[in-house]
């Protein structure tokens, strides 16, 4: 077998590696940068530490604080117009996902024009943007260390992507501080994600043995220290080894990508707005299940990493039943809700079966499904 991996962006990490993010930024010889964040990364202070740390360094800030969840496009043009009027020579963002997307898209249009919807999927030719520096908050996305952008697409109601040498980071900081203050239930949803990466990415069509190194590194590392991380936000340890977990599994991803639950769950916030880290977890058991037919090996792999008993003859559907349970069982330990309890209607649910289908990732399903065996996916996993 012949595979091919890549390892993207260099990253220094631990505790207080932030407070280098200005010597870093000058280092690349950036003399003024965008900053990318939320508005509630400044109510916490955090982004303003940041700031204040590259000023001190002698390199001008432009703000960007109006990044929203399940960035969308029309954002993402109005901050890239912004980048431009500015002049600046590199991009910082701090936050989770949707900063570090935003930012990620803000660099697509610095020299190519917009709209941004013109260019999803894999871009080999982009001309290349400015210097991006990753400063993540929580542990999950992982987009520290991919090399592609989820954006929502105004005009058309759903999710999609852009995968371009362009989305890569010049340098990620990951300090395990920054994720001290996540309150339990953004910890669990942000988690949660990155274990979807993982699994995901274990039991796709792109698996390599560099991804799956990664991956199984990740789960243990989510199965171990997720709970410790809920329930005592203030664990220094537990957020050190998730948000290495989290740039493992985004790691892993970017070399394997990911699959049906990422599907359901890109569907599922396009149309109801759920969390991302929600959305992939809403089928997630379900999902593993389905994988086990072809993808058993990887499955008892899984279940291994959860502590749960495979025996040595048992069937692949043993080893997914098996592995659909000890998933579901570790969701309901951090009390990750299901979709009625999110409050949506199974008859809606059921309807995205064929959206999922149109999903990009699709494409990378272990093997063919239906919609309609999406929908019974979907059913099983509703009020599961």
């Amino acid at each position: 077998m012949i595979t091919s991996f890549n390892v993207f962006v260099p990253a220094i990490m631990g505790s207080g590696a932030s407070l280098r993010t200005g010597i870093k930024v000058r280092e690349m010889g950036c003399k003024k940068v965008l900053m990318v964040y939320d508005k509630g990364l400044k109510d916490v202070g955090i982004a303003d530490v940041i700031v204040q740390n590259i000023q001190s360094a002698g390199v001008e800030t432009v703000i960007f604080d109006k990044v929203v969840p399940d960035p969308p496009d029309t954002m993402i043009e109005e901050a890239a117009e912004i980048a431009k009027s500015e002049g600046v020579d590199g991009i910082v963002a701090v936050g989770g996902g949707s900063s570090m997307d935003t930012a990620k898209g803000i660099n697509v249009l610095i020299n190519n024009p917009p709209p941004i919807m013109k260019y999803f999927g894999v871009q080999k030719n982009l001309k290349p943007g400015l210097p991006l520096i990753f400063i993540p908050t929580t542990s999950g996305t992982g987009s520290e260390a991919t090399n592609m952008c989820v954006i929502s697409c105004t005009s058309r109601g759903n999710k999609d992507s852009i995968v371009s040498p362009v989305c890569v980071g010049s340098l990620s900081i990951v300090d395990p501080d920054l994720t001290l203050g996540l309150p339990p239930k953004i910890t669990a949803a942000t988690g949660i994600d990155a274990l979807a990466h993982a699994v995901e990415s274990m039991t796709g069509g792109n698996a390599n043995p560099m991804s799956d190194a990664l991956a199984r590194e990740a789960i243990r590392g989510i199965v171990k220290w997720l709970p410790i991380a809920y329930k005592d936000g203030s664990n220094l340890e537990a957020r050190e080894h998730m948000i290495l977990a989290s740039m493992y599994a985004g790691m892993a991803f970017t070399n394997a990508l990911v699959h049906l639950g990422h599907c359901i769950g890109h569907t599922l916030g396009a149309k109801f707005h759920v969390s991302h880290g929600l959305a992939c977890a809403a089928a997630l058991p379900e999902v593993i299940e389905y994988t086990s037919k072809t993808e058993w090996k990887k499955v008892a792999m899984i279940c291994e990493c959860f502590g749960a008993e495979v025996l040595e003859n048992a069937t692949p559907e043993e080893i997914g039943l098996i592995g659909k349970n000890a998933i579901r069982s570790f969701l309901k330990s951090l009390d990750i809700p299901n979709m009625k309890e999110l409050g949506l209607k199974l008859e809606d649910v059921v309807k995205i079966a064929p959206l999922v289908t149109a999903d990009t990732g699709f494409a990378l399903v272990p093997y063919r499904i239906t919609a309609a065996k999406i929908a019974e996916i979907l059913k099983s996993a509703y009020d599961a």
